[in-house]
């Protein structure tokens, strides 16, 4: 048999190598499992190669297209990983229900400490992976795992592969950031004695927060009782053992996850999870993730509550019909962003008119007095911030557009445990519905331009 008679393949990733032997010519003898090694050093096949294989083909004098040669892949790396030593959901430590649907806040700790030097984060690092060997004995680079990174807050540093405390304090995590709070604790209400409360770190108050009365804090707040007309800000999570009694006067912000008993008559933005014990009633309540009630009485009742991707409730508005608007689909921070976009643009429009007509009157003039020369300059740098922001706002109003119209695919729902009641306004993305009729059980989703109602299971 010629050599040439003997047909190697080799696939594209040159990880696998296939023989074919055709007949000899009458005369001719089969080549030799030598030759055969030779035609395949030839075509440059020199790795992983199945000697038994190639026997046993000459010896069955097979012309099957058979695999001869095969490369040892590269593994790929494995991914880095972190382990927390801390409980990193906040809505874990919420409230949790008993059977009789009470809350037993003394068996609660709501709050999580650790000591300076405290190991809050191990990280594993990433590994490259193991290289392989292709057939033609060519190292193939082996897919390093990804990296997962941990963003420094105040108080922790790395300590080797840990992430460590620098003082005492509580833990926190937002987003990937992870930081230790100092924490003020306020063993009475916030009020007359106390005066508003404005903390760096976090602040657990042992009462309540009165009318009238403001807490910020750089990191979570804690509060055993009520807000009672008070408002909050926080960096970090709000947890409110009571409720929010609030009297149209309240406004409760947080970057983090929210927890109250019930909201009643209050402004509540929450960048995370608001879980609300009993009911959310005649407030403005939003939140970029979920809103859930809990308990068996789990209602909303009037006003408007929105988040981002679920509300979960056991009853959607009242049997007396008390108008009710709940939305989901959309980051109401977003939709809030918009608004204020949508009111300062035209304000901004007006001031530059003016900034521009002034200066037109001025450039008509030859020379001009000092104190002009002085005026047109600063008019020139009005202008110039002026259109600055113009552009911006402009350019982020077409971002946030983006963002909501991408967001209208993706499957923001409601789920209603038990009933929704007549003169509830649904909206999901860029649909609507309202509800004339009572219903029970209920997943409400977008679906072709409207809502979609499906059983609750």
């Amino acid at each position: 048999m010629s050599l040439s008679q003997i047909k190697i393949d080799i696939t594209s990733d040159k990880m696998l190598a296939y023989m074919q032997l055709g007949m000899p010519p009458e005369g001719t003898a089969w080549p030799t499992f030598d030759e055969v090694i030779e035609k395949l050093k030839s075509e440059g096949v020199v790795f992983g190669l199945k000697e038994e294989v190639i026997h046993r083909l000459l010896e069955e004098k097979s012309n099957k297209l058979t695999l001869v040669a095969e490369g040892v892949y590269p593994i790929k790396g494995e991914d880095a990983r972190l382990k927390f030593f801390f409980e990193t959901d906040r809505v874990r430590l919420f409230p949790k229900e008993l059977e009789d649907g009470r809350v037993d806040h003394r068996e609660l700790s709501l709050v999580q400490s650790v000591q300076k030097g405290q190991i809050l984060v191990e990280k594993t690092a990433a590994t490259p992976g193991v290289a392989g060997t292709n057939v033609l004995g060519e190292e193939v680079k082996a897919v390093p795992g990804k990296d997962v990174n941990v963003v420094l807050g105040k108080n922790v540093a790395w300590d080797g592969n840990r992430v460590i405390a620098t003082s005492d304090g509580e833990p926190t995590k937002i987003g990937n950031k992870v930081t230790v709070q100092l924490v003020h604790e306020i063993r009475s209400n916030v009020g007359y004695k106390t005066g508003n409360i404005d903390f760096i770190g976090s602040v657990h108050i042992r009462g309540d927060v009165e009318n009238g009365f403001i807490v910020k804090a750089g990191g979570d707040v804690v509060i055993t009782g009520n807000v009672e007309g008070g408002s909050i800000q926080a960096e970090g999570n709000i947890t409110i053992n009571g409720g929010i009694i609030g009297q149209d006067k309240s406004v409760i912000k947080c970057n983090g996850d929210l927890y109250a008993r019930y909201i009643d008559h209050a402004q509540v933005d929450a960048e995370g999870v608001i879980k609300v014990r009993d009911a959310i009633m005649h407030s403005v309540v939003n939140s970029g993730q979920k809103i859930i009630l809990g308990t068996k009485k789990g209602m909303i009742m009037g006003g408007v509550v929105r988040a981002a991707d679920l509300i979960d409730v056991q009853y959607l508005g009242s049997k007396m019909g008390t108008q009710t608007e709940v939305e989901v689909g959309i980051n109401p921070g977003f939709r809030r962003e918009l608004n204020e976009i949508e009111k300062r643009l035209p304000a901004l429009e007006k001031e530059l008119d003016m900034v521009e007509k002034a200066l037109t009157l001025l450039s008509r003039q030859r020379e001009l007095p000092p104190q002009r020369e002085e005026q047109k300059a600063k008019l020139i740098r009005t202008s110039f911030v002026l259109k600055g922001e113009k552009r911006k706002l402009e350019s982020r109003r077409e971002e946030i557009t983006q963002l909501i119209n991408d967001r209208q695919l993706e499957r923001g729902s409601i789920r209603v445990r038990q009933t929704i009641y007549p003169g509830v306004r649904v909206i999901i993305g860029k649909a609507v519905r309202i509800f004339k009729d009572d219903f029970n059980f209920a997943i409400l989703t977008y679906n072709e331009g409207e809502v979609s109602i499906q059983p609750y299971r």
